[in-house]
């Protein structure tokens, strides 16, 4: 089996419990806190003998959230993203932006194209067409638009980032993910042990090795959020969903933001596909990947990485799950 890169990295994803189990340990201290950052919800759960120390690594975590989000949000005028998708270089770009678009390229070549970060100028389409014109766009105009999305054209040299004249990229289908993993990493420094970060839906977990339980996550029905579909249990894991239910640009949700790079048009064979992972930079976006290429192809790259597992539920709302999906 091909194994993922082990970089530096919604069908609702409900926490339904948490049961800690521990033999001869220090009684630990829920420490938990939601803030509004990168137009979601992130909460932090940590638990830890020492809540003065859980409270600091809180504070780093989401601080570092923060510093991260303003270097690759769309969002911000000034962020290394917007900067690259203006001037088409980035000079001494950061580390958390080569890691982002080195990982967006070589998904880009594992998923045979489907995840394509130069996808936003037919997002951009999207946006104008329902927004400004109130109408749907048109086969030309996505035909048009369509000519400059290829990842290929993306060079990375050194510290240099290079993309083409009329391309912008975006990075909705990976960053989140990184994110999550620093926020893991910085939350490890501080000596956390046992720990769940959930942003919007991208989760990670880690437990310590003499804590017997993991960490429960009800995976609920996107078309009926009250109906649990199956419980994932969490240990030193990563498990995203991507959904057409997240963003979409009319209530059909027929042009929605996951974007099939070789169509132009929003995938509609499935609702929904969550991935479980080791890191929740790889299971963002293979969520993506695997949304794009549809329930047959989607399910085969899955199986043929390790450490990789999926759920997949399709429009006609059968639910696929890899052999090893518990």
């Amino acid at each position: 089996m091909k194994k993922i890169l082990p970089l530096l990295s919604l069908l609702s994803l409900v926490i339904l419990t948490l049961i800690v189990g521990c033999t001869e340990q220090p009684e630990l201290v829920e420490v938990k806190e939601t803030r509004e950052m990168m137009g979601t919800q992130v909460m932090i759960t940590v638990y830890h003998e020492n809540e003065n120390i859980s409270k600091a690594a809180l504070d780093d975590a989401f601080f570092e959230i923060e510093i991260i989000d303003d270097i690759l949000s769309s969002y911000n005028e000034s962020s290394e993203l917007s900067k690259l998708n203006k001037e088409k270089y980035l000079k001494n770009a950061s580390g958390d932006m080569l890691i982002n678009i080195i990982n967006s390229v070589y998904y880009g070549r594992l998923s045979n194209g489907s995840f394509d970060i130069t996808v936003q100028p037919v997002l951009d389409l999207y946006s104008y067409c329902f927004g400004d014109l109130e109408r749907a766009p048109t086969e030309e105009e996505i035909e048009s638009e369509l000519e400059k999305v290829d990842y290929m054209k993306i060079i990375v040299s050194g510290e240099s980032i290079l993309i083409g004249k009329d391309q912008k990229i975006t990075l909705g289908g990976i960053a989140k993910g990184y994110i999550v993993d620093r926020a893991i990493d910085i939350l490890r420094e501080h000596g956390i042990e046992h720990a769940l970060v959930n942003a919007g839906g991208d989760l990670r977990a880690i437990a310590g090795k003499n804590l017997k339980q993991d960490w429960i996550i009800g995976l609920a029905n996107p078309r009926d959020k009250s109906d649990v579909i199956t419980v994932i249990k969490l240990n030193n894991k990563s498990v995203v969903t991507s959904g057409d239910y997240e963003r979409y640009f009319e209530e059909t949700k027929t042009f929605h933001h996951i974007v099939n790079p070789k169509t132009g048009y929003s995938s509609n064979e499935l609702i929904s596909v969550t991935i479980v992972a080791d890191y929740a930079m790889d299971a963002d976006a293979l969520s993506t990947s695997v949304f794009v290429l549809g329930a047959e192809k989607g399910l085969e790259l899955v199986e043929s990485l390790e450490d990789v597992e999926g759920l997949i539920i399709t429009a006609e709302k059968e639910i696929i799950k890899s052999s090893g999906f518990d």
